[in-house]
């Protein structure tokens, strides 16, 4: 038989556990944080700047 004192000790520090886990992922995926990021923007066609041209392909050895 189990000591059911253990048991509920156990139980509280899993739901303690698990409520942590949840609000920090939560927490990190806050859209506002992700907003607030810069965003690196690339050349395009017509901004007016020289877009480098594409690597070669690699050589094909036969």
């Amino acid at each position: 038989m189990a000591c059911p004192k253990l048991t509920d000790k156990m139980k509280k520090i899993f739901i303690v556990l698990c409520m942590v886990i949840l609000n920090s992922a939560f927490i990190s995926c806050n859209p506002e944080n992700l907003a607030e990021e810069e965003v690196e923007l690339q050349a395009c066609c017509s901004d007016g700047e020289d877009i480098p041209p594409p690597p070669p392909p690699p050589p094909t050895g036969n």
